[in-house]
């Protein structure tokens, strides 16, 4: 799998659906929340970028995006976690503000913001 692909992958990999900031679906095809949106940015070796993601919940609580953001949190881990891609391998590291609550102009839509670090360990 490409590297699109495998950043499609590990966002989809939490349970709730997750869409390409630039491509989340609209109008009658608009997704129901929990969903994911991330942004996509590649590079090759040694050339380190800054990936960003949301996690979007409806409610009035805190507590059950909360409990998403935790389990991001864990498969990330401390040193970051590594996934394959066709060219090699991209690793993924929390960013130095990794979360951040959002508001919304909706009272009921919770927003959490995540910052990531990403190396593309691949030729190119």
């Amino acid at each position: 799998m490409d590297k699109y692909q495998a950043l499609h992958d590990f966002w989809s990999s939490f349970g709730i659906g997750a869409y390409d900031e630039n491509t989340v679906p609209t109008g009658e095809y608009q997704p129901e929340l929990p969903y994911i949106t991330y942004s996509v940015a590649v590079s090759d070796f040694d050339h380190p970028v800054n990936l960003y993601a949301s996690i979007w919940y409806y409610g009035s609580s805190w507590g059950p995006i909360t409990k998403k953001l935790t389990e991001i949190g864990t498969a990330i881990g401390r040193g970051g976690i590594i996934i394959p891609c066709d060219e090699g391998a991209i690793w993924i590291r929390k960013g130095r503000t990794f979360a951040q609550r959002m508001s919304d102009p909706n009272d009921m839509i919770r927003r959490i913001y995540l910052t990531l670090g990403a190396e593309y360990l691949t030729a190119d």
